[in-house]
């Protein structure tokens, strides 16, 4: 057996030209942009872990006949420790007692027996200290249509729908009096009330003005 020793050839190498380096770099490097159809691919849906908090809860109530509408709604508030702004209602009352706007006798009160319609309701039931109001304006059986803030119990004659809101986080300001803020800013002190100008708001109504009844004509004769 004869073995063969062949000499070693090393390989030399060969310096590559400088175009021929370019075209290399230029294939190797990524291009610039987007790759088309990158704007096509469909995107990943936004998923919400958390749905945002509602400012306004709204409520529909339903008082059954034979209740007060008022003490329900209190009831309602104290039970859930809210406070509400009433909407609307509607529905039929009976035995309505409102308060008398009457300068001679403030505080006093007047009872209108009968079944009445509500058409409007103005109400707010807010945690204390805030002092609650509830208004009415009520059409009775002949056309007569009555109002103002009710003194007493509200009883419902039918079933009561009441449309209120709670708003969640209120918040409360004290504002303060107009003569203490103009002297704030005008560093004057606070005129001295000589009783005889009349506020826009002190404009009072007489007894007579809380029911308004319009007179029952005789029928044509034919």
């Amino acid at each position: 057996r004869y073995v063969v020793k062949l000499p070693h050839q090393q390989q030399q190498q060969q310096p590559l030209s400088s175009s021929a380096a370019a075209s290399m770099e230029s294939s190797v490097r990524r291009p610039r942009g987007r790759p088309p159809g990158s704007k096509n691919k469909p995107k990943p849906p936004v998923l919400l872990t958390q749905e945002p908090s509602s400012i306004m809860s709204p409520y529909i109530l339903q008082v059954p006949s034979g209740n007060d509408v008022v003490e329900a709604i209190n009831r309602f508030c104290r039970r859930k420790s809210i406070g509400v702004c009433v909407l609307s209602g509607s529905g039929s009352v009976a035995n309505v007692t409102l308060r008398q706007p009457s300068p001679a006798a403030p505080g006093s009160t007047i009872t209108f027996h009968g079944k009445f319609d509500l058409l409007s309701v103005s109400a707010a039931f807010l945690p204390p200290p805030v002092s609650n109001f509830f208004t009415v304006s009520l059409a009775g059986p002949q056309g007569q249509i009555i109002g103002g803030f009710v003194a007493g119990p509200l009883i419902s004659a039918g079933t009561v729908y009441v449309v209120a809101a709670s708003f969640n986080n209120p918040s409360y300001h004290r504002l303060p009096a107009a003569s203490v803020e103009s002297k704030e800013e005008e560093g004057q002190s606070p005129p001295v009330s000589g009783g005889g100008g009349e506020s826009m708001y002190s404009c009072h109504m007489g007894g007579s003005d809380v029911l308004w009844a319009p007179t029952a004509r005789a029928p044509p004769p034919y």
